[in-house]
Protein backbone atom coordinates (compact mmCIF):
# COMPACT_ATOMS: atom_id res chain seq x y z
CA UNK A 1 0.00 0.00 0.00
CA UNK A 2 1.68 3.71 -1.20
CA UNK A 3 2.52 5.52 1.71
CA UNK A 4 -0.08 8.26 3.39
CA UNK A 5 1.83 11.29 5.29
CA UNK A 6 0.80 12.08 8.98
CA UNK A 7 0.41 15.39 9.89
CA UNK A 8 2.77 16.58 12.57
CA UNK A 9 2.78 19.85 14.50
CA UNK A 10 5.11 19.38 17.70
CA UNK A 11 7.19 16.66 19.34
CA UNK A 12 4.46 15.06 21.14
CA UNK A 13 3.06 14.48 17.68
CA UNK A 14 5.99 12.30 16.63
CA UNK A 15 6.35 11.14 19.85
CA UNK A 16 2.73 9.71 19.30
CA UNK A 17 3.31 8.50 16.01
CA UNK A 18 5.95 6.12 17.40
CA UNK A 19 4.40 4.99 20.21
CA UNK A 20 1.38 3.48 17.86
CA UNK A 21 4.26 2.11 15.56
CA UNK A 22 6.49 0.77 17.98
CA UNK A 23 4.64 -2.96 19.05
CA UNK A 24 4.72 -3.70 15.42
CA UNK A 25 7.97 -2.42 13.76
CA UNK A 26 9.77 -3.75 11.38
CA UNK A 27 11.65 -3.33 8.43
CA UNK A 28 9.20 -3.32 5.46
CA UNK A 29 11.50 -2.24 2.50
CA UNK A 30 12.64 -5.85 1.78
CA UNK A 31 13.86 -9.07 3.74
CA UNK A 32 14.43 -7.59 7.51
CA UNK A 33 17.22 -9.94 8.60
CA UNK A 34 19.73 -9.57 4.85
CA UNK A 35 18.86 -5.92 5.33
CA UNK A 36 20.21 -5.63 8.64
CA UNK A 37 23.26 -7.72 7.91
CA UNK A 38 23.98 -5.20 4.85
CA UNK A 39 23.34 -2.15 7.21
CA UNK A 40 25.47 -3.51 9.73
CA UNK A 41 28.52 -4.18 7.63
CA UNK A 42 28.44 -0.18 6.02
CA UNK A 43 28.38 0.99 9.87
CA UNK A 44 31.27 -1.36 10.65
CA UNK A 45 33.02 0.14 8.30
CA UNK A 46 32.42 3.11 8.90
CA UNK A 47 33.44 2.79 12.56
CA UNK A 48 36.97 1.15 11.55
CA UNK A 49 39.55 2.69 13.63
CA UNK A 50 37.30 4.06 16.44
CA UNK A 51 38.15 3.54 19.85
CA UNK A 52 35.46 0.62 21.37
CA UNK A 53 34.76 2.19 24.74
CA UNK A 54 30.89 3.69 24.53
CA UNK A 55 28.44 3.59 21.51
CA UNK A 56 25.10 5.66 21.93
CA UNK A 57 22.39 5.42 19.16
CA UNK A 58 19.89 8.25 18.33
CA UNK A 59 16.56 7.38 17.68
CA UNK A 60 17.55 3.75 18.35
CA UNK A 61 13.43 1.96 17.84
CA UNK A 62 13.89 -1.21 19.38
CA UNK A 63 17.62 -2.05 19.41
CA UNK A 64 17.60 -3.61 15.77
CA UNK A 65 21.30 -1.49 15.00
CA UNK A 66 22.22 -1.44 18.66
CA UNK A 67 21.91 -4.68 19.93
CA UNK A 68 24.40 -6.25 17.59
CA UNK A 69 26.92 -3.66 18.11
CA UNK A 70 27.20 -4.66 21.86
CA UNK A 71 29.62 -6.93 20.84
CA UNK A 72 31.96 -4.55 19.46
CA UNK A 73 31.33 -1.64 22.60
CA UNK A 74 32.36 -2.34 26.26
CA UNK A 75 28.96 -0.42 26.69
CA UNK A 76 26.05 1.15 24.50
CA UNK A 77 23.59 3.82 25.41
CA UNK A 78 20.47 3.64 22.67
CA UNK A 79 18.22 6.46 23.01
CA UNK A 80 14.76 7.50 21.44
CA UNK A 81 11.65 9.74 22.18
CA UNK A 82 8.91 7.06 22.15
CA UNK A 83 8.82 5.74 25.59
CA UNK A 84 6.97 2.45 24.12
CA UNK A 85 9.92 1.77 21.50
CA UNK A 86 12.23 1.72 24.88
CA UNK A 87 9.68 -0.76 26.84
CA UNK A 88 10.21 -3.04 23.15
CA UNK A 89 13.80 -2.18 23.09
CA UNK A 90 14.24 -3.28 26.77
CA UNK A 91 12.00 -6.34 26.42
CA UNK A 92 14.88 -7.61 24.43
CA UNK A 93 17.86 -6.70 26.03
CA UNK A 94 16.71 -8.43 29.23
CA UNK A 95 17.17 -11.88 26.81
CA UNK A 96 20.24 -10.35 25.24
CA UNK A 97 23.65 -12.73 25.98
CA UNK A 98 25.54 -9.11 26.67
CA UNK A 99 22.62 -7.06 28.63
CA UNK A 100 24.61 -5.71 31.38
CA UNK A 101 26.85 -3.68 28.46
CA UNK A 102 23.65 -1.91 27.16
CA UNK A 103 21.80 1.27 28.68
CA UNK A 104 18.39 2.50 27.39
CA UNK A 105 17.04 5.57 27.49
CA UNK A 106 13.68 7.64 26.99
CA UNK A 107 15.38 11.27 25.06
CA UNK A 108 14.61 13.22 21.74
CA UNK A 109 18.13 13.35 19.92
CA UNK A 110 17.47 17.38 20.06
CA UNK A 111 17.89 17.00 24.33
CA UNK A 112 20.91 14.13 25.55
CA UNK A 113 20.02 14.44 29.24
CA UNK A 114 20.93 10.93 29.83
CA UNK A 115 24.32 11.41 28.23
CA UNK A 116 27.34 13.46 29.74
CA UNK A 117 29.34 16.09 27.47
CA UNK A 118 32.42 13.95 25.99
CA UNK A 119 31.16 10.54 27.32
CA UNK A 120 30.76 8.57 23.69
CA UNK A 121 33.79 7.39 21.84
CA UNK A 122 30.95 6.77 18.89
CA UNK A 123 27.54 8.11 18.03
CA UNK A 124 25.11 6.13 15.69
CA UNK A 125 21.97 7.46 13.82
CA UNK A 126 20.12 5.12 11.35
CA UNK A 127 16.96 6.21 9.53
CA UNK A 128 15.85 8.83 11.59
CA UNK A 129 18.10 11.85 11.30
CA UNK A 130 15.28 12.54 8.99
CA UNK A 131 12.44 12.69 11.37
CA UNK A 132 13.95 15.03 13.67
CA UNK A 133 12.29 18.35 13.89
CA UNK A 134 15.44 20.29 14.64
CA UNK A 135 18.56 18.54 13.18
CA UNK A 136 21.29 21.01 13.46
CA UNK A 137 19.81 20.88 17.48
CA UNK A 138 20.48 16.88 17.32
CA UNK A 139 24.14 17.47 15.56
CA UNK A 140 25.15 20.17 18.09
CA UNK A 141 23.93 17.21 20.93
CA UNK A 142 25.74 14.83 18.99
CA UNK A 143 28.95 16.76 19.36
CA UNK A 144 28.91 17.86 23.24
CA UNK A 145 27.93 13.98 23.79
CA UNK A 146 31.29 12.54 22.00
CA UNK A 147 34.93 12.63 23.17
CA UNK A 148 37.64 14.92 21.26
CA UNK A 149 38.69 12.33 18.13
CA UNK A 150 34.96 10.71 18.38
CA UNK A 151 32.91 9.49 15.23
CA UNK A 152 30.02 10.09 14.24
CA UNK A 153 28.09 7.96 11.73
CA UNK A 154 24.86 8.38 10.32
CA UNK A 155 22.91 6.42 7.79
CA UNK A 156 19.60 8.73 6.07
CA UNK A 157 17.52 8.68 2.93
CA UNK A 158 19.34 10.31 0.04
CA UNK A 159 17.17 14.20 -0.78
CA UNK A 160 18.32 13.77 -4.09
CA UNK A 161 17.40 10.45 -5.18
CA UNK A 162 15.24 10.26 -8.16
CA UNK A 163 12.28 8.81 -6.72
CA UNK A 164 12.13 11.86 -4.42
CA UNK A 165 12.86 14.29 -6.77
CA UNK A 166 10.78 12.91 -9.75
CA UNK A 167 8.72 9.44 -9.88
CA UNK A 168 7.20 10.00 -6.50
CA UNK A 169 6.04 13.83 -7.61
CA UNK A 170 5.32 13.26 -10.99
CA UNK A 171 3.01 10.13 -10.29
CA UNK A 172 1.75 11.96 -7.20
CA UNK A 173 2.79 9.71 -4.59
CA UNK A 174 3.58 10.64 -0.60
CA UNK A 175 7.40 10.00 0.07
CA UNK A 176 7.28 11.33 3.45
CA UNK A 177 5.86 9.54 6.33
CA UNK A 178 6.05 12.34 8.71
CA UNK A 179 4.73 16.05 7.05
CA UNK A 180 7.70 17.85 9.21
CA UNK A 181 10.14 14.49 7.62
CA UNK A 182 13.78 16.22 6.35
CA UNK A 183 15.60 14.59 3.91
CA UNK A 184 19.11 15.94 3.16
CA UNK A 185 21.26 15.66 0.07
CA UNK A 186 25.20 15.16 0.44
CA UNK A 187 26.12 18.62 0.35
CA UNK A 188 23.40 19.77 2.83
CA UNK A 189 24.35 16.76 5.08
CA UNK A 190 28.11 18.15 5.07
CA UNK A 191 27.45 21.84 5.42
CA UNK A 192 25.12 21.08 8.58
CA UNK A 193 28.31 18.69 10.43
CA UNK A 194 30.27 21.71 9.35
CA UNK A 195 28.33 24.14 11.12
CA UNK A 196 28.23 21.88 14.22
CA UNK A 197 31.86 21.76 14.29
CA UNK A 198 32.31 18.34 12.43
CA UNK A 199 35.47 17.78 10.05
CA UNK A 200 33.80 15.58 7.43
CA UNK A 201 35.70 12.65 6.43
CA UNK A 202 33.16 10.55 4.11
CA UNK A 203 30.04 10.87 2.57
CA UNK A 204 28.54 8.77 0.05
CA UNK A 205 25.38 6.45 -0.82
CA UNK A 206 24.18 3.16 0.01
CA UNK A 207 21.72 0.82 -1.47
CA UNK A 208 18.24 2.07 0.11
CA UNK A 209 14.68 1.34 -1.68
CA UNK A 210 11.88 2.12 0.28
CA UNK A 211 9.27 -0.76 -1.39
CA UNK A 212 7.17 -0.40 1.22
CA UNK A 213 6.41 2.85 0.44
CA UNK A 214 5.36 2.26 -3.34
CA UNK A 215 3.71 -0.10 -5.67
CA UNK A 216 5.70 -3.34 -5.99
CA UNK A 217 6.64 -2.44 -9.40
CA UNK A 218 8.52 0.99 -8.75
CA UNK A 219 10.43 -0.95 -5.97
CA UNK A 220 11.70 -3.36 -8.77
CA UNK A 221 12.35 -0.72 -11.29
CA UNK A 222 14.26 1.18 -8.74
CA UNK A 223 16.38 -1.54 -7.83
CA UNK A 224 17.44 -1.84 -11.39
CA UNK A 225 18.39 2.09 -11.40
CA UNK A 226 20.42 1.41 -8.10
CA UNK A 227 22.21 -1.62 -9.85
CA UNK A 228 23.09 1.68 -12.40
CA UNK A 229 23.66 3.95 -9.86
CA UNK A 230 25.91 1.90 -8.30
CA UNK A 231 28.35 1.18 -11.58
CA UNK A 232 28.00 4.49 -13.18
CA UNK A 233 28.63 6.55 -9.83
CA UNK A 234 25.09 8.27 -10.75
CA UNK A 235 24.43 9.84 -6.89
CA UNK A 236 20.83 10.35 -7.94
CA UNK A 237 19.99 6.67 -8.78
CA UNK A 238 20.92 5.88 -5.10
CA UNK A 239 18.63 6.18 -1.71
CA UNK A 240 20.64 6.07 0.45
CA UNK A 241 23.31 8.73 2.05
CA UNK A 242 25.93 7.85 4.41
CA UNK A 243 28.57 9.74 6.54
CA UNK A 244 31.59 9.80 8.74
CA UNK A 245 32.00 12.49 10.98
CA UNK A 246 34.82 13.32 13.63
CA UNK A 247 34.91 15.78 16.52
CA UNK A 248 38.28 17.42 16.70
CA UNK A 249 40.60 18.86 19.22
Amino acid sequence: MPLRTTPIKNLDDVRAFFDRLAPAYRDCHGRAEKLLRYRLGIIARLLEGTERGVLVEIGCGTGMHLFPLAEMFERVHGTDLSPVMIEQAESLRLRHPRAERIRLSVAPAESLTPVGDAEADAVLCVGALEHMLDQRQVLREVFRVLKSGGVFVCLTPNADYVWYTRLAPWLKLDTRHLSTDRFLGRKELSELLGSAGFEVERVGFWTFIPRGDMPAYLGRFLTLLDGVGRLLRIPSFRGGLYCRAVKRS
